[in-house]
């Protein structure tokens, strides 16, 4: 089942081999589902300390709108502050920090913050002597409707994060308890019915909820175990967060704290709403920024007219791994749909930028054809004039109160993978 050379061929520079090792170890992870547990048991996150997605703000008492509404909430919700502008004051006086999640191992979607007793997922690796020892964590997904990754004032969203944390976590914490859950199984299945995995997640979404049925119903509370499960069944992207942390975890593998100092595969792609960030597998603990812009797609509403707030969240975590915008070969449906987004020839130039193919996912002719491993020198020698890697992401409003307005892609500006690969370099 498994490709007797699954590993590209090394070549005799430092960077070549330093990306052969990390693919290795990026193969070799097994991300399985373990665990449900607040922030603050998860990652040992304080109180008045909030976790947004990409790199770190230039002043965290300014974040971006739609960041800045979805901490407001948080501050509500943990009972920080009474009001929208007692919670205001708090981060912009600085009582109320704002962090990167990357940083304490957590990867988070949009505009969603992440609070103490925010209920987070937790993926270990299987293949690890300790599975407790290599973990990554994303947002407990609370269904359909009201959500805080959208990034608006929604009160009802209140009401929402309370039912994540009081009935939904307990009851997935519960069903787990027996016996992990195999992501990649569920990705590879996911991927040969049409999902990119991560504008699309149905089929890996259905096939995630027809394992915990049994379980759900088995519940100390019934009544709770039969309402989480009419809501995976009415929520096809709650598979997202679960990649999302899945993705982390193989490409943290990949990096080992920097053990491959001149590798250039990138670990992180992710966006604050103010900058675009990376992060490479040589040098994991940096990133590299750039003013950036906004995805562009079809919107909910055609009519629409709202600004559409710039790059926000730790998803593209997915597309560096070698899914979501670089895996629409194997998901038609969403390609259709970004189709008048995308650049010609765009399979094969993003193909082109991806250095390595998970042997886990070639054994079927679906998804033989499927790359991994974004690769930051690659983007950097197709120069400006290139195809930039992709991302798929949605897009969400500018001013922190409309949230979502549709599916998007965004567009990684080649300037910054090159400066990143030269100054990597001359480290």
């Amino acid at each position: 089942m498994t490709p007797t050379n699954p590993l590209p061929q090394t070549t005799d520079t430092p960077r070549a081999r330093a990306n052969h090792a990390a693919l290795a170890r990026l193969y070799a992870t097994r991300p399985q589902w373990r665990s449900v547990s607040c922030a603050r048991d998860a990652v040992g996150l304080p109180d008045h300390t909030l976790l947004h997605a990409g790199a770190p703000y230039a002043d965290p008492r300014q974040p971006s709108a739609p960041v800045l509404s979805s901490a407001v909430l948080c501050c509500l919700y943990e009972g920080w502050a009474r009001t929208e502008s007692e919670a205001e004051l708090l981060i912009a006086n600085g009582t109320v920090k704002l962090v990167p999640a990357q940083s304490y191992g957590v990867v988070t979607p949009l505009a969603a913050v992440i609070s103490p007793t925010t209920s987070l997922v937790e993926v270990s690796d299987a293949a690890a002597p300790d599975q407790t020892a290599r973990r990554a964590w994303s947002l407990l997904g609370s269904g359909a409707g009201a959500q805080i990754r959208f990034g608006s004032r929604d009160l009802a969203i209140l009401a929402r994060l309370a039912w994540r944390d009081t009935v939904l976590a307990p009851c997935l914490s519960e069903a787990l308890a027996t016996q992990p859950i195999d992501l990649l199984a569920l990705a590879a299945a996911g991927l040969a019915a049409g999902d990119d995995l991560h504008a699309r997640t149905t089929t890996a979404t259905q096939l995630l909820s027809a394992q915990l049925s049994p379980r759900l119903a088995a519940c100390q509370r019934p009544e709770h175990g039969a309402a989480v499960e009419a809501m995976l069944q009415q929520t096809p992207l709650f598979f997202l967060t679960l990649w999302m942390a899945a993705c982390h975890l193989m490409l943290d593998a990949a990096s080992a704290g920097g053990q491959d100092a001149a590798s250039t595969l990138v670990v992180a792609l992710a966006g604050n709403g103010q900058t675009c960030g990376i992060r490479l597998a040589g040098a994991p603990d940096r990133w590299w920024t750039c003013t950036t812009g906004s995805p562009l797609g079809p919107r909910m509403n055609p009519a629409s007219t709202d600004a559409i707030a710039a790059l926000t969240g730790d998803s593209g975590v997915i597309d560096s791994a070698g899914f979501g915008a670089q895996a629409l070969a194997v998901a038609p449906e969403i390609e259709q749909v970004f189709a008048p987004w995308l650049p010609s020839d765009s399979r094969k130039q993003q193909a082109n930028l991806l250095v390595g193919v998970h042997p886990y996912f070639a054994h079927t002719p679906h998804t033989a054809a499927l790359r991994c491993g974004l690769d930051a020198a690659a983007v950097a020698t197709s120069g400006v004039s290139g195809t930039p890697p992709l991302a798929a992401i949605a897009m969400i409003a500018a001013d922190g109160r409309t949230g979502l307005l549709g599916r998007g892609l965004y567009s990684a500006p080649a300037e910054l993978f090159a400066t990143a690969v030269a100054e990597l370099g001359n480290r």
